[in-house]
């Protein structure tokens, strides 16, 4: 038996839940925060059958997977010839989503 654990961007989790639970996974959904822009995340705790653990694999790449996200961002210019600063916007490609994915043995499981 295993648990995987699947730390993932806060707006994938509706998606990647509704997938698993359509697959009659079970799924303990915790909030967490964390990652370089504090961001909030979705930490899914899954615990299954060992040959289960690919196709929730599966579910979770399909669901939660890294994407480019163009954004504007200002930055700061010299003064004009009139003496006006402009911040002009400059189109920036970020990286958001994705998760990050633990598979750990489950040694016993008990549901009251």
């Amino acid at each position: 038996m295993k648990m995987v654990m699947a730390i993932l961007y806060k707006d994938d989790e509706e998606e990647t839940t509704r997938e698993l639970h359509a697959n009659r996974f079970f799924v303990t959904k915790l909030s967490t925060t964390g990652g370089l822009l504090r961001r909030k995340n979705v930490t899914l705790l899954i615990v299954t059958e060992d040959e289960n653990v690919p196709k929730v694999l599966e579910i979770i790449k399909n669901n939660s997977g890294e994407r480019r996200t163009l954004s504007y961002i200002n930055t700061a210019s010299m003064p004009d010839r009139y003496g006006i600063s402009s911040f002009p916007m400059v189109p920036v490609n970020i990286q958001t989503g994705g998760s990050t994915v633990f598979i750990l043995n489950v040694e016993q499981f008990e549901k009251y």
